[in-house]
């Protein structure tokens, strides 16, 4: 909805000129010109529309940089961005800085979360085939909320159609290391394959106001109801794992729909979408725990649990859009209905040496991962004949999401010589878990602006307001089968389902048991309301200087309460656990120098602040099923203050062709970081304020179009391949350093747990025995570099793109100095992709794309590794393999 503010602006920078040119030469390109006699007068000849409205550093990914790298979710595409890399697969990390430090918007509007362990969006949610737009803005504007860290994502979705249309797409893939090799799998329901499950998870539903009003045994006063609890919950299919053969290849297909409406004196548009896309992935390799042992300066690794991992997962997308808008003279109102889901069915069997209990064991899990959005906004552009042009947007939104995670299995197993695996007794030896995470996001605002001359210059006037509010729930509820009786020994080394099927489920022999809260609280309630309001300007003060200024008043109020189930109404839950309550001002100023034709810097400072996720403020443990760690949050974290200084030089020699390079520092005060500490033989994961952090680097990027007809289209060697091909380069490169501060007198503070409730006082500990002075920070890779090499067909509009992305080794999870336990660095895999595309027609006079696409060429594996006193023990890796892909799509 910034189309109106866009225009404006270009009016605005389309004024006097810099540099005398000759008049065709001005003819060539889109240029802002005045003519006087036999001068022309040209400015921002080959600048981007978008590169020159905006004020501050920004990048931008359109439609056609998606064709180019073929990526099919928008995770994937901003990986290739300047200065981004990707966490997990779907979280963005904006000049080193992790995901807690970036912020995404859908139009304009904050996106709820389904994380169960983070507020950030998951960006591998959104299929590119949904957008128009994304802009990663780096530095610092008032219009935009406070918590800005690294940088910010908008994404802009496709807009109204100017024509009827109907698209159809099909895609498929197939993966070396999964696609028809072996796999791990459970049966599950029935309806698993379309992403929706059916009731042979849910909770049996004739005793859903027991699980909601009752804690589950032992104190449970019915024995028979209880019995049938445990007989009514799934067995077979949820804790059988069985090996597939032969995994099926991916595949996926996608609809859109378009129209546009004329009626005298406005218009109607109508643009609908869906998508569905089914994919398999199989991990093979190891998982290990370590300690670090012996004097310091002579320390050395010692391996504690070293285990080989079997994963495969069944991830299932689907996704829907509808949007509906009116246009009528200058004004536009649009409703936007947005649906995302993703679910994932895992099995995982974990196999080998356990130091805690001293011999071989097994460990093996079953889940179903269901995370989905529902965003809904309203909106509206108007522009009203009020001075120069007098604009305003406003919008309304509410989004809603939640992951729930039904009925999870585990089961463990210890292996003895000459019997073969026996089920571990008791609730060390099955468990059963259901967790779910609900995420309300609303929120309202507009946004003002008015182009104005005061003073002989040209201003642009913007003002805004904005209320947000989110609301986050959740719990996890754990259970497993205890021995009330006498069990035949033997009866452990039988299947897990003949172990706790029907007949043994009684009073005699097992019975099912609530196990959690007993050391913390099983659940959550997080609310944060934040009100903000802005002014600010951008007014260009000679022709060759723009300056753009303002401010952002905004305040926030973040409370968590824990809560033990099965409480269920979390509005009144006693004192408040996490409190923070806090109001900002902050200043952001932009200058461009406009120095010579179609080259500029800018320079830009601004302070803004980061709030910790309620994940992190309430002291509830989650378990994390992709790293197998236990997280606990930490209700005395406070929220980080960031200095932001930025320059950057960027030169404009072609129409999308250019060369950029730019420097960063940010001051961080009291940044949050994640540290281990040892649960048992397992590790866990919790949070303190870091004293201080700065972070400095340097981005360069570079762009180049070829075009070789001249040269060599009257050779024989391909003549008229010459005549239409246009080559291209376009080559980026992030250099971030990072640094701790940890120093004498520094401290940071934790909380005390006794008997299952936390002190009102912390633990107030040094800061060196938690964090190593000068170390870098959490997820910050020093090296980010992306490469893409290829040519278009400008005839036929065949692409094809050969693609580098690099993305230095960066920290997992920091070390825990007082234990110690080492820090978890990660290798990330380079990699290395080939995608072709093109456009034709065939005799049925249908417009038909083709994609073909290699990922990882050179079958890079990923790894994550500890290391001290010179040793290096790898904690986790897995082979990626190589994806082949093809998708086939018909325009009508």
């Amino acid at each position: 909805m910034n189309y109106h503010r866009i225009a404006l602006s270009a009016a605005l920078l389309a004024s006097t000129g810099l540099v005398p040119v000759s008049a065709a030469w001005a003819q060539e390109g889109d240029t802002a010109s005045t003519q006087t006699d036999d001068i022309i007068v040209v400015r921002y000849q080959f600048v981007p529309d978008d590169k020159r409205v905006t004020s501050e550093v920004s990048s931008f990914l359109n439609v056609d940089d998606i064709i180019t790298t073929g990526d099919s979710d928008i995770a994937s595409a901003l990986g290739r961005v300047t200065g981004l890399s990707v966490a997990d697969g779907r979280f963005v990390i904006v000049r080193g800085l992790n995901e807690r430090y970036s912020n995404t918007l859908i139009n304009g509007s904050p996106l709820a979360s389904p994380e169960p362990l983070r507020r950030a969006v998951p960006l591998d949610l959104f299929p590119t085939g949904l957008i128009s737009n994304i802009l990663v803005q780096k530095t610092y504007s008032p219009r935009f909320p406070g918590e800005f860290g690294g940088g910010l994502v908008e994404i802009e979705t496709s807009a109204l159609p100017n024509e009827g249309f109907l698209g159809l797409s099909f895609s498929s893939a197939a993966n070396t290391e999964t696609t028809f090799n072996e796999g791990i799998v459970h049966r599950g329901g029935s309806y698993d394959w379309t992403g929706f499950s059916d009731s042979t998870r849910d909770w049996p539903s004739e005793f859903v106001d027991i699980l909601e009003s009752e804690n589950i045994g032992p104190a449970f006063q019915d024995p028979t109801v209880l019995a049938n609890i445990g007989r009514n919950l799934a067995n077979s299919p949820l804790t059988v794992l069985q090996i597939e053969n032969e995994v099926e290849p991916d595949f996926g297909f996608g609809a859109s729909l378009g129209e546009r409406f004329e009626f005298d004196g406005f218009s109607l548009g109508v643009l609908a979408a869906v998508g569905f896309d089914n994919s398999w992935d199989t991990r093979r390799g190891v998982r290990r725990t370590t300690r670090t042992v012996g004097a310091a300066g002579s320390q050395t690794i010692e391996v504690r649990n070293d285990s080989e991992r079997f994963t495969t997962s069944n991830t299932v997308e689907s996704n829907g859009m509808f949007n509906v808008g009116l246009e009528f003279d200058q004004h536009e109102i649009q409703a936007l209905a947005l649906v995302l889901r993703s679910t994932d069915k895992r099995t995982t069997s974990i196999d080998g040496f356990n130091a805690d209990r001293d011999q071989r064991t097994r460990e093996d899990t079953t889940g179903w991962f269901e995370r989905q959005v529902y965003t809904y906004q309203l909106a509206g552009d108007h522009t009203f004949e009020i001075g120069d042009g007098l604009n305003l947007e406003w919008r309304a939104s509410t989004s809603d999401a939640s992951r729930n995670a039904p009925n999870q299995r585990e089961a463990v197993y210890l292996f003895e010589e000459g019997a073969g695996f026996r089920n571990l007794p008791g609730l060390d030896g099955n468990g059963i878990t259901f967790s779910r995470v609900d995420d309300v996001t609303d929120e309202y605002g507009f946004d003002v602006s008015l182009p104005v001359n005061l003073f002989g210059l040209d201003w642009e006037w913007s003002a805004g307001y904005s209320d947000m509010s989110k609301e986050r729930t959740a719990s996890a509820r754990n259970f497993g089968f205890v021995v009330t009786g006498s069990a035949p020994s033997d009866l452990f080394f039988q299947r897990i389902d003949f172990i706790y099927a029907d007949p043994n489920i009684l009073s005699t022999r097992f019975s099912l048991q609530e196990s959690g809260g007993v050391l913390t609280p099983e659940a959550y309630r997080g609310q944060l309301d934040v009100e903000g309001a802005y002014i600010a300007t951008d007014v260009e003060l000679t022709p060759f200087l723009r300056a753009a200024f303002g401010g952002r008043w905004e305040s926030g109020q973040q409370v968590v309460d824990t809560f033990s189930l099965p409480q269920l109404d979390p509005s009144d839950v006693g004192d408040r656990e996490g409190f923070i309550d806090e109001d900002y001002f902050l200043p952001a100023v932009t200058l461009t120098w406009t120095f010579a034709d179609n080259m500029q810097a800018r320079f830009g400072y601004s302070q803004t602040i980061t709030r910790p996720q309620f994940r992190e403020l309430g002291p509830t443990t989650f378990f994390n099923t992709e790293t197998d760690e236990r997280f606990r949050g930490n209700p005395f974290l406070v929220n980080t203050e960031i200095t932001n200084l930025d320059a950057r030089f960027e030169w404009y020699f072609g129409r999308d062709q250019f060369f950029t390079i730019g420097a960063f520092y940010k001051d961080l005060d009291k940044p949050i970081v994640e540290y281990l500490e040892p649960e048992g033989e397992s590790l866990a994961t919790s949070f303190i304020n870091a004293p201080a952090a700065s972070l400095l680097g340097f981005e360069v990027e570079f762009e180049r179009t070829f075009d070789f007809a001249d040269r060599f289209s009257d050779s024989d060697f391909l003549g008229d391949f010459w005549d239409n091909a246009e080559f291209f380069i376009k080559a980026n490169y992030t250099y971030t350093q990072s640094e701790m501060e940890a120093g004498d007198g520094d401290v940071v503070l934790r909380p005390v747990f006794s008997g299952g409730t936390i002190s009102d006082t912390p633990a107030s500990d040094a800061a060196s025995g938690f964090i190593r002075d000068g170390e870098p920070l959490q997820g910050q890779s020093e090296h980010l570099a992306n490469i893409q090499i290829g040519w278009e067909d400008t005839n036929s509009g065949a692409r094809t793109a050969l693609l580098f992305n690099y993305t230095g080794e960066r920290t997992r999870a920091l070390q825990n100095l007082a234990v110690p336990v080492p820090e978890v660095v990660e290798e990330i895999p380079m990699m290395v992709d080939l995608v072709h595309s093109r456009s034709f027609e065939l005799a049925d006079g249908g417009a038909y794309d083709l994609r073909f696409a290699i990922r990882n060429l050179f079958d890079e594996r990923y790894e994550a590794y500890q290391e001290s006193g010179g040793q290096q023990v790898i904690v986790d890796d897995y082979d990626i393999g190589t994806t082949f892909s093809i998708s086939l799509s018909r325009s009508f």
